[in-house]
């Protein structure tokens, strides 16, 4: 689902909106900021305390935050050596889009701006975010610096230009950059501002084909057309100059541009929030109608031998995620035990389950001080006399579950049951570094793998240039030579995603120093060098007992998992998935029980096909789901109150075939019906793309199954759309809290 950074909300716009003295008040505004110390070398501070000037004192006509992420993954895709941007007002695109260069491995970014004011503006800010080295402003009328600047020698060629200037300039400046050479095939334009509020003439000249702007040249069509224009964007700059002059380059007519319109919004939650409530009558349709054939129809007996002598109490805690509401379903249809709910959000959708008898909130761990989370949960388990507790954790609280698996199992007895691993295993499988190390120490295969602390250990890999003899060695050589890589953040770290995938080294040494030394990699933000595998990602759940499996999925995986379809258990490929967990779990030994998922890079085909483990999940995945039609499931959940000799001659529970796989409707909602549906109103898409969008939601609709709305349970499903999402987005607008996308399985927000 789409995002939105509310923290970038300016104040309104008035009628005159600049170049009235606020952009001088801007400069005096940052350097006289309270933690201008702090921000001092760091782009993204003084981007926020600009926005916190556009927020708090008066409105900046700033590139969005939709339209700079936009341009900031053109930049990761394209790594242009030089990029120019026309019109850089007051610097917020200059040092967001400069630092982006700077990140992609970029030698130079010129800005122009003819507003000597805007420039020093610009200067000032670019030099307090340490961006000198790469930025260029140069002050003057766009046309004549370009030619200027060409003519020196110091621009040669424009990988990447973006262009936020005068609207009709647009064209004319473009086709000088033609005319010199600058713009090449190859290089890559994006222009701001042509949708809205519009710029004709841009879009018909890189819509043209040869033969019409031939045509044009020879019928003497040069010069600037300002038809289509409003106005007050043709006088936009008349306070300045009081008639505008252009340069007449007939420009290059056989080049040719693939053109796409992208349209891009500053959104807010409010349109989400308000989806939820068109949708509301709809759902509470659905829920009622469920209700009552709920009601009518007979709930499904517990089966043997899930039937226990004495009732126990279950504690699932993580249940607003539909990997515990999952399991709480499971257990509840198909034993006699009572199961009660437990979780950080008071209006968690699994508390409204009717498969659990009782709902505890817990404190939410904040990451630095996991005390009042780990306190709540232990108080819940000794004051509920909690039998067996299966922890969900999230990624935040995975650690914490740790540690109270050792003091619940101090306070309660050796009676006491818990599914959840203990902070030593959780700390070498959770950490990417430790996990790949302790995979190479049992002989598995895995991608070659280094933690690094500083430049220089990341480097020593990348420009390494070892020496070889022989043939067999040339070959070992040239392997490495070909051989890439990429930088992940050791722990979690949502904001560093589109960098995370940057494959490595770049053709230029030099690039690659750069980009190395702009991660900042230190001893207090170690970095994961890992070699890059292409192939397939696959993803699996097991459930451990003592050591032992006791249930096993696999299913293909993504960046971001939301449909889940199983790898049937028999497959070569889902086989040698459950040998690794295997082996993994045989390792644990007797005190090994958990979750406990595995991400895999599958490179080659069929039976010759090795596997790469990359990551390692010490706690539920999603794919649980998968399991949500197998009774047995709650079987091998209830065999941890067997003997371990009981155990080995357990056969591991697949997901009973067939298997439905599942998606999630708000996701489809929005990805297949929404968003297509505007891109075909923006020209971004064609009919085809919105039918195809609107097929998929069908198939889904009728051959998949909802991860969160069932016919006998459907209550989460209304509160998760209608209660938690919209409160969790109206908190979002309240405190400016910025965001990115959600995933509506997990209810997490990936924060931008």
């Amino acid at each position: 689902m789409g995002g939105f950074d509310r923290t970038k909300a300016y104040a309104p716009q008035e009628a005159t909106f600049f170049d009235d003295g606020r952009e001088i008040e801007l400069l005096h505004f940052v350097y006289s900021h309270p933690k201008l110390e702090s921000i001092r070398g760091s782009p993204k501070d003084v981007l926020a305390a600009i926005d916190e000037f556009g927020r708090t004192k008066k409105y900046l006509m700033n590139v969005g935050e939709d339209k700079g992420r936009i341009v900031c993954d053109l930049i990761a895709e394209v790594k242009p050596n030089t990029m120019v941007e026309l019109g850089g007002y007051v610097g917020y695109s200059c040092i967001l889009f400069g630092d982006a260069v700077r990140t992609a491995g970029g030698l130079r970014y010129f800005s122009f701006e003819r507003n000597p004011e805007f420039a020093a503006v610009i200067s000032s800010l670019v030099d307090l975010a340490g961006l000198s080295d790469i930025v260029k402003v140069i002050v003057g009328s766009s046309d004549e610096s370009i030619a200027r600047f060409h003519a020196s020698g110091t621009l040669k060629h424009i990988d990447l230009m973006f262009l936020d200037h005068y609207k009709p300039a647009y064209t004319t400046d473009l086709k000088l950059c033609e005319e010199l050479k600058l713009v090449t095939p190859g290089s890559v334009l994006a222009a701001d501002n042509v949708i809205k509020p519009g710029n004709p003439p841009y879009l018909e000249y890189v819509r043209s084909t040869v033969q019409e702007k031939r045509k044009k040249v020879e019928e003497g069509a040069k010069g600037v057309n300002t038809e289509g224009f409003a106005e007050r964007n043709v006088k936009q700059y008349a306070k300045r100059i009081e008639t505008e002059r252009f340069n007449e380059s007939a420009g290059n007519p056989n080049l040719v541009y693939e053109s796409k319109l992208v349209n891009s919004f500053e959104p807010t939650g409010v349109p989400v929030i308000l989806l939820s409530f068109v949708t509301l009558p709809f759902s509470i349709s659905i829920v009622f109608l469920s209700l009552i054939w709920a009601k009518l129809r007979p709930q499904p007996r517990s089966l043997d031998p899930y039937n226990a002598s004495d009732k126990k109490t279950i504690l699932i805690t993580g249940i607003s995620m539909t990997k515990g509401l999952s399991i709480a379903r499971l257990l509840s249809q198909h034993t006699p035990h009572c199961i009660i709910g437990a979780d950080t959000s008071a209006v968690s959708p699994g508390r409204f389950s009717r498969s659990v008898s009782a709902f505890h909130k817990l404190s939410p761990p904040d990451g630095k001080d996991a005390e009042p989370y780990i306190d709540s949960l232990l108080h819940v388990i000794k004051t509920e006399e909690v039998d067996l507790w299966i922890s969900c954790s999230s990624v935040v609280a995975a650690v914490g579950d740790g540690q109270v698996v050792r003091l619940a199992e101090n306070a309660m007895g050796s009676e006491f049951r818990a599914v959840q691993f203990s902070e030593d295993v959780v700390a070498v499988l959770h950490e990417k570094d430790e996990f790949i190390e302790y995979v190479r120490s049992l002989d598995l295969l895995v991608p070659e793998s280094r933690r690094c602390t500083d430049d220089r250990e990341v480097l020593d890999v990348l420009l390494a240039n070892k020496s070889f003899t022989g043939e067999g060695e040339e070959r070992e050589k040239e392997k490495e030579r070909r051989r890439e890589w990429i930088m992940k953040p050791i722990g979690v770290d949502d904001k560093a995603r589109n960098q995370m995938m940057t494959l490595l080294p770049f053709a230029s040494p030099q690039k690659t120093r750069e980009y190395v030394k702009s991660l900042e990699v230190s001893a207090l933000n170690p970095f994961q060098l890992q070699q890059y595998i292409h192939g397939e990602e696959y993803c699996t759940h097991a459930l451990v007992i003592r050591g032992h499996i006791t249930a096993f999925v696999a299913c293909p995986s993504s960046e971001l998992l939301m449909y889940y379809e199983a790898l049937p258990a028999d497959s070569h490929l889902a086989r040698e998935m459950l040998a690794f967990t295997q082996r993994v779990a045989r390792d644990g030994g007797e005190s090994f029980t958990g979750h406990l998922s595995f991400d895999f890079l599958i490179e080659g085909k069929g039976r010759n096909a090795k596997l790469y483990p990359i990551e390692c999940n010490p706690r539920v995945h999603t794919a649980v789901a998968l399991f949500s039609d197998t009774p047995q499931m709650a079987g091998a959940y209830l065999s941890i109150f067997s003997p371990t000799s009981v155990l080995a001659d357990r056969e591991i529970v697949a997901p009973r075939a067939p298997t439905y796989s599942y998606y999630w409707i708000g996701h489809d909602l929005v990805t297949l019906l929404i968003l297509p549906l505007f891109d075909l109103l923006w020209g971004r898409a064609t009919l085809e793309d919105v039918l195809e969008g609107v097929a998929e939601f069908g198939e889904h609709l009728v051959y998949w199954r909802d991860g969160t709305f069932t016919v006998q349970d459907p209550l989460p499903f209304l509160v998760l759309y209608h209660v938690y999402w919209p409160l969790r987005f109206l908190y979002s607008i309240v405190t400016g809290t910025a965001w990115s996308r959600i995933n509506v399985s997990t209810t997490k927000v990936f924060e931008s």
